[in-house]
């Protein structure tokens, strides 16, 4: 049977993210924090770091590795929110919500279908890092359930994923994602696809 990524312990993560740091609150809520989180002016807004962005656009392309039968490639759009409030710690470090939209073509077996998710993340990053990590989980849909021979057992998927990212600039970055999708063991064959992606970001 196909291990599926999403039973890992995300629930714990998230509660030991709200022990350690406290519940969230407004980004701009902390009057010392002001400068960084609410820009008041252009220069201020051209000055702050990228680490409290709203929204993040970018482009994936991700490559199957050798589990499945067939072999799948990824072409993917996707659009980050980040919500209005984030976890801090004293020492710096940011836990940051968002919401993620993705929209990609999934080729393999001769196929290509949609596949599109909206789900919960987190992005964890430290003041003045250019490096940042994030991982979530998502229902999807898939167009197509069959790539050549490999049965997917349904459009219902879930994906789930992990990923860094570094930020050198102001608004853009580059990053690596490590995904696997699967119908979590609702019907059978469950085959799952795992997916390595290479992105480009824009955050603004």
């Amino acid at each position: 049977m196909n291990s599926f990524v999403p039973r890992l312990p995300w629930a714990f993560l998230a509660i030991l993210c709200w022990l350690v740091m406290g519940p969230p609150r407004p980004v701009a809520a902390d009057p010392q924090d002001t400068e960084v989180h609410k820009p008041t002016s252009d220069k201020a807004a051209r000055d702050a770091p990228a680490d409290m962005e709203d929204f993040a656009l970018g482009f994936r392309l991700g490559l199957s590795d050798h589990r499945n039968e067939e072999y799948f490639r990824k072409y993917e759009a996707f659009l980050n929110w980040y919500l209005p409030w984030a976890w801090r710690s004293a020492s710096g470090w940011i836990v940051a919500p968002r919401i993620d939209f993705t929209g990609a073509a999934l080729k393999g077996g001769g196929t290509t279908g949609f596949l599109g998710s909206i789900g919960p993340s987190l992005a964890v990053r430290k003041v003045g890092w250019i490096l940042a990590i994030d991982f979530g989980i998502s229902p999807a849909y898939l167009s197509e359930d069959r790539y050549g021979k490999e049965d997917m057992s349904g459009h219902i998927q879930f994906l789930s994923h992990g990923g860094v990212s570094l930020l050198p600039f102001r608004n853009l970055g580059v990053g690596y994602r490590f995904q696997h999708v699967s119908n979590a063991d609702i019907q059978q064959p469950n085959p799952g696809i795992n997916m390595h992606s290479l992105e480009l970001n824009y955050r603004f």
